[in-house]
């Protein structure tokens, strides 16, 4: 067999000081652009459609009937199904298990931020138990939230 030909190339950091001049020159004014604090407060600086969410959320606490919360395990039905199904499955046993104990008279609402907690891991890897808060209008909507 040949023997391989070892090549030992020095490698020169680059000099420093061309890196703190990089730094020195991103303005501060860019830094602080991205600042929440100065987000709007009072009512008046709120688009027409924030002011419309605002009051739908409103209307939304008088309407509520019951509130309930519960503990739902979701490993029991999600692992006897294939591994690429199972946040999905998740959902769907979500949704059965708060039409069981809720009783609506109209639809079951998941929340965005249940929703995003169940998928958070991928498709193959949802909580096994999840705790929620779930209320129940006048109407007979039942809604789920992230406790």
């Amino acid at each position: 067999m040949a023997k391989k030909k070892i090549i030992k190339k020095k490698v020169t950091p680059p000099p420093e000081e061309e890196k703190k001049e990089e730094i020195e020159e991103v303005p501060k004014e860019d830094v602080d652009a991205f600042d929440l604090k100065e987000a709007p407060v009072s009512e008046e600086e709120l688009s027409e459609i924030e002011q419309e969410i605002k009051e739908a959320e409103t209307e939304f606490d008088e309407e509520i009937q019951e509130e309930r919360y519960y503990v739902v395990p979701l490993a029991r039905k999600f692992q006897r199904v294939p591994r690429w199904k199972r946040s999905k499955k998740a959902i769907i046993v979500l949704r059965e298990f708060l039409t069981r104990h809720m009783k609506p008279e109209g639809e079951v609402y998941i929340s965005q931020e249940l929703n995003e907690r169940v998928w958070e891991n991928g498709i193959k890897n949802p909580p096994r138990k999840i705790r929620v808060r779930v209320t129940k209008s006048v109407d007979g909507v039942v809604r789920a939230y992230l406790a």
